[in-house]
């Protein structure tokens, strides 16, 4: 059941960070594209130098906390194989569940776009939250197991 809700959760925080960004207002267009252009030109080099800075950082941090999920849920893949059928059967789908969401949350990451500074601070706050809960699920089922 936390499982349920857990993928849910981030299911939904993904599903209301695309559509947050993909918000259209008609008659407004090339307004929005001049205002881009200001924020642009206006932002002093250095902090769009930090702000890739930051974003570089963060995906290369992120990318290890994914890859750390793998190797967790692989290394419990190798001892559920140990276990009897009732176990197996138990936890293959949970496993499942969070391999799966994973690997959304990878997918997530390199999807990302440069949409600007503010969406950048509600992505990088939201992703992190999502790979915490996705972390402690793992972990808990890993502790469980033991």
């Amino acid at each position: 059941m936390k499982n349920k809700i857990f993928l849910f959760s981030v299911l939904t925080f993904f599903a209301g960070v695309a559509s947050t960004g993909c918000q259209y207002q008609e008659g407004s267009e090339p307004q929005m594209a001049a205002e881009t252009n200001k924020e642009i030109k206006s932002e002093p080099k250095t902090e769009h130098t930090s702000y890739s800075e930051d974003w570089e950082k963060f995906k290369i941090e992120s990318e290890e906390k994914i890859k750390r999920n793998e190797e967790k849920i692989a290394l419990f893949r190798e001892k559920l194989k140990n276990s009897g059928s009732t176990i197996k059967a138990k936890y293959n789908k949970e496993i499942s569940n969070l391999e799966e969401t994973n690997k959304g949350m990878k997918k997530t990451l390199n999807n990302y776009k440069n949409d600007g500074k503010n969406v950048w601070a509600d992505f990088k706050t939201g992703f992190n939250n999502a790979m915490d809960k996705l972390g402690n699920s793992i972990d808990g089922l890993v502790t469980v197991q033991d």
